[in-house]
């Protein structure tokens, strides 16, 4: 049953796959990477595989493919690389291709997912061009405004109150301008990050499902357990961004308002460490600590649930493994103080100023998979809860936040 399914899901899937040993010797394509190339599946089957690289390229292709295969290990489809291949008919085309290994009888086999980027390259091309045409556009018109300007202060003073006008006119072109133009980069973001964010979790299932079929013996248990697991992750992957891509359409849409009601924090704070504790996969240790007070609050429990999750979530995700979260709280004249604090990363004191922004990451953490949304969302719930955040932070020495809000709203 196994070995049918997935080898339905290698006939059949819209993604390039090609499986070759070590010495680049191709031994299977799948129908679409056939396709794909120009080629009929028999005709690659023995062959190197430096046929599918664009000639000026093959001989530092062959010192990288023997350095992959020196040091297998799995590798995502790569943003930001220009790939080419070579079609049959000498064609040239842009990829994508992620790269992974399995053992078949002793023998180590490399699995080369290939995607075929063409459409989208060109489309980045006429965003660029679409860009710059808003962009001249803009410029155009702000000139012929500064003319009109220029033209309006030679005027007498009956003309005053049309110049005035004017201006107003004229702030108000530019502060649409500027929105426009703002929407359109959060957009080209948008994009860019949800094509990232997405593609990666989805190669890395079906790199799984592809591998699990190779371990069909009961003593391969072992190695099937892992790569269900890392399917669940991904799985759990995607829908954290579903979650905070419906988080962010609610607050935009103003659907979502604070409902209080009373509970003890202290209380809420112990149960999620708790709930972290069980889950988390690194190691990390908790170390959490309570001031005196009654921890009573009369606030949206749901919300602070999701303040509290969103900010152990990034102490864990930007910490080793071995680092310690540290979570504080106390009260005190009527207001409450949450601190949580990791040993990890830092934060770039130049990205600082830009932290709470929606699709805002720092530099330092582009390898690491996110969505930018989190903190914007903590903030805006805080907010609405009548309650505020700040930071302190140095790049690899940790970074703290303090959550600060009323017992009652």
């Amino acid at each position: 049953m196994y070995q049918m399914t997935f080898q339905a899901i290698f006939e059949y899937s819209s993604l390039g796959i090609i499986i070759s040993d070590t010495q680049g010797n191709i031994l299977q394509v799948n129908p679409w990477a056939a396709k794909t190339f120009g080629y009929d599946v028999d005709e690659l089957v023995g062959r190197k595989i430096e046929v599918l690289v664009p000639p000026d390229l093959r001989k530092k292709h062959v010192g990288q493919r023997e350095s992959y295969a020196a040091n297998p290990h799995p590798r995502s489809m790569g943003l930001n690389m220009n790939l080419l291949a070579v079609k049959k008919n000498g064609d040239y085309f842009p990829v994508e291709i992620s790269l992974t290994y399995y053992d078949f009888v002793g023998q180590k086999q490399i699995v080369s997912f290939i995607n075929d980027i063409t459409v989208r390259k060109a489309a980045e091309v006429n965003l660029l061009k679409l860009t710059e045409e808003l962009e001249s556009k803009v410029n155009e018109r702000t000139k012929e405004l500064s003319d009109a300007l220029l033209e309006l202060n030679h005027t007498n003073e009956g003309l005053r109150l049309e110049m005035e006008h004017r201006k107003r006119v004229e702030a108000q072109i530019r502060d649409m301008l500027e929105k426009e133009k703002e929407l359109n980069e959060l957009k080209s973001r948008f994009v860019s990050m949800a094509s990232h964010e997405f593609r990666t979790p989805l190669g890395g299932i079906l790199s799984s499902i592809t591998l699990i079929d190779r371990y069909a013996k009961d003593e391969d248990a072992p190695k099937r357990e892992k790569h269900i697991h890392s399917i669940k992750k991904s799985v759990r992957n995607l829908t954290n961004i579903l979650n905070d891509f419906l988080s962010l359409d609610k607050l935009d849409q103003g659907k979502i308002s604070s409902s209080p009601a009373e509970f003890n924090l202290k209380d809420l704070v112990n149960e999620t460490v708790d709930e972290f504790r069980e889950t988390t996969e690194k190691g990390h240790s908790f170390s959490v600590s309570h001031g005196d007070g009654s921890f009573s609050l009369y606030q949206d429990k749901d919300m602070m649930r999701n303040v509290l999750i969103n900010l152990i979530s990034n102490a864990i995700k930007y910490s080793s493994e071995s680092g310690t979260i540290f979570v504080r709280t106390e009260t005190k004249g009527g207001l409450v103080k949450i601190e949580i604090e990791d040993q990890g990363m830092g934060i770039p004191e130049a990205d600082q100023k830009h932290l709470f922004e929606r699709f805002f990451r720092a530099h330092n953490v582009t390898n690491l998979q996110g969505t930018g949304l989190g903190l914007n969302i903590v903030k805006r719930y805080l907010d609405l809860m009548g309650g505020s955040i700040t930071f302190t932070s140095k790049e690899n020495h940790g970074t703290k936040f303090i959550v600060t809000l009323p017992e009652k709203k």
